[in-house]
């Protein structure tokens, strides 16, 4: 493994990290300032992270580790710090909320979506005919793979909501970690393979699309643990009083 290699999984762990702590420090800024509106304010944050994951859903990542080349796709890296944002609904706001939250991140990138195909059909002047021929080309692979995470991420967070929900019917308010990796592993396993295989089935060989499958699964389940600490973080500010608690007020505290 060379440098480039080194500097490669850096900049990978890196933009995991932060992408975590961007959700975090959202949801402690819609906390302090939402007030009884905080959870609005993650939905919110949840809708724009959606927005985010769909445009770098065609950027594709590659690293090679002795001597084998992993791909995945930037929005991949990206998309399991929704875990984050979708738990702490589930765990502080209960089960409808964190539902509804899914639901509104699905009408967000459907609206994306087909706002997007009016911007090409904008007219545009006659030199810039170039520029408009490379937002087409660059744009031209868009579509299935934004269908295909819209499908997956929607059904993904159902999955995500639905586990976490029946985990903690069992556990009660212990064993935030069980509920929390169980709702991820399960889910997250769910949108690797149901996103590659709608995604790039019939583009890309078998071979690749395994590849694909197993490394957004490993770099998925790695994830989840850098969602424990945040997610424990934020409850343990909650408990500090630095973070309103809503444990108290049963309307936003609804289960299945």
């Amino acid at each position: 493994m060379n440098l480039g290699d080194w500097v490669g999984l850096g900049w990978i762990v890196g933009t995991i990290f932060v992408s975590f702590a961007a959700v975090g420090i959202g949801i402690i800024v819609a906390e302090i300032f939402g007030r009884e509106y905080a959870f609005l304010w993650i939905v919110a944050i949840q809708g724009a992270f959606q927005i985010l994951i769909s445009f770098t859903s065609a950027q594709f990542v590659g690293l090679t580790l002795g001597g084998v080349t992993f791909i995945t796709i930037a929005g991949s890296l990206i998309y399991p710090t929704l875990e984050l944002g979708q738990n702490y609904l589930n765990e502080f706001y209960g089960f409808k909320i964190s539902r509804t939250s899914v639901n509104a991140q699905l009408v967000c990138r459907v609206l994306t979506a087909l706002l997007l195909l009016f911007l090409f059909l904008l007219p545009y002047p006659a030199k810039f005919a170039q520029n408009h021929a490379d937002f087409l080309s660059l744009n031209r692979i868009v579509p299935r793979i934004a269908i295909a995470s819209i499908i997956a991420t929607w059904i993904t967070g159902m999955v995500m909501v639905y586990v976490y929900d029946i985990v903690r019917n069992k556990t009660g308010e212990k064993m935030l970690w069980l509920r929390a990796v169980s709702a991820n592993v399960v889910s997250m396993t769910v949108n690797s393979i149901l996103f590659v295989l709608l995604a790039f089935t019939g583009v890309m060989s078998v071979a690749i699309l395994t590849n694909m499958i197993l490394v957004q699964i490993l770099f998925k389940f790695i994830d989840s643990f850098f969602e424990l600490g945040f997610l424990y973080g934020l409850r343990s500010l909650k408990s500090r009083g630095f973070l309103r608690n809503v444990a108290a007020q049963p309307a936003l505290a609804g289960t299945s």
